[in-house]
């Protein structure tokens, strides 16, 4: 008698549930890393940084981090479309989607600086703002 057979069925069955607990944990651990809070203190500097924004380091950021959900236009695609930004959003509000994220966004706030969150909230504000 085989019993060959029957073994490779019980050991693929462990590593699928394998497999699945290793993808679950991955889940949940992304998942703890997102809604990063931002405190007003963080909202008074990030605004500070947006005074003086520097629009070329708000176009490379944008190219690296954020036109691949939201479309080198901003015209969306898995992120939201970026038209009219400038209505929807004060800056205020702007600069706290980016550090925290928002829906499928990833957080940004410990990612990126705060000279490129004030700098790639001005490019999209400027570039795909209808104001």
């Amino acid at each position: 008698m085989n019993t060959a057979f029957p073994r490779r069925i019980v050991n693929a069955k462990r590593s699928r549930w394998g497999v699945f607990a290793l993808a679950l944990a991955v889940a949940l651990g992304l998942a703890s890393c997102g809604g990063t809070d931002v405190t007003e203190a963080d909202l008074d500097r990030l605004e500070q940084a947006f005074a003086s924004a520097d629009a070329a380091l708000g176009s490379e950021v944008f190219g690296d981090s954020c036109s691949v959900c939201h479309g080198s236009d901003g015209s969306g695609g898995v992120g939201a479309a970026l038209g009219g930004v400038d209505e929807r959003l004060s800056i205020r509000n702007h600069l706290s989607v980016v550090w925290t994220g928002r829906g499928s966004m990833p957080p940004f706030g410990g990612i990126l600086t705060d000279a490129e969150i004030a700098a790639v909230v001005a490019y999209q504000r400027s570039t795909f703002g209808d104001g």
